[in-house]
């Protein structure tokens, strides 16, 4: 039996082992991410991670057990990360409107000046290069990240709603995320411009503003004045 030092020194040799772990999964989410903005998904390779982080491909199957394991998992740390913004924008408010606008609005200054981020990150869903990444067991992590993205503004539309300042017959989860995909084509089509080399005609604060007074002019519709 270990003694009651044993067992504490035991435990911190764990954490430390833990955190060195945690460590090296991030530095290897962050080059992975780094090697698909630089040579695409289609040549996308782990030894390439492994030679940028002068591993073993053995060292990096430790964390990762396949290419499309990694791709997972640095789709749900963006997805996470944008989520938390959204998350921490949201809660700055008190009314629907508000949060919606703050939902729409931080997605969109995340990624209007990266929209090769963004492109990678969505062409890694359903539908895209990668399909083959998401299945059910992924489908159920990445669903607490929706609750992140879109509970706050549903909490404020179903409150505004008792109160008369959003249509009863409107779904609050739906309309946020209603909005949350507008904000999504716009970007959409951003990206697609500058693919193009050939800019929209109206200004991106324009677009954006005019976005959310859409939103918002919804909301209030048939709503307390």
């Amino acid at each position: 039996m270990r003694s009651p030092d044993e067992r504490v020194a035991r435990n911190k040799r764990e954490a430390r082992n833990e955190r060195r772990r945690d460590q090296t999964r991030a530095e290897i989410l962050e080059t992975a991410r780094d090697v698909v903005l630089r040579s695409g998904l289609a040549r996308f390779t782990l030894a390439d991670v492994a030679d940028e982080l002068a591993l073993t491909k053995p060292a990096l199957y430790y964390y990762f057990d396949s290419k499309e394991a990694l791709l997972f998992e640095l789709l749900l740390r963006e997805w996470v990360e944008a989520a938390t913004e959204v998350e921490a924008a949201v809660d700055g408010t008190e009314s629907g409107v508000d949060a919606v606008e703050q939902l729409m609005g931080t997605v969109f200054d995340r990624y209007r000046n990266r929209l090769e981020l963004f492109v990678l990150f969505f062409k890694m869903g359903p539908g895209g290069d990668f399909e083959g990444v998401i299945g059910p067991e992924e489908l159920e992590r990445i669903r607490p990240v929706n609750d992140m993205l879109y509970g706050g503004a549903e909490a404020r539309l179903r409150a505004d709603q008792r109160t008369g300042g959003f249509p009863k017959e409107r779904d609050p989860r739906r309309f946020a995320f209603t909005a949350h995909m507008a904000v999504i084509g716009l970007l959409n089509m951003m990206a697609i411009a500058a693919s193009a080399d050939d800019p929209l005609v109206h200004s991106e604060e324009d677009l954006i503003e005019d976005l959310c007074t859409t939103f918002r002019d919804a909301a209030l519709r048939g709503g307390a004045k």
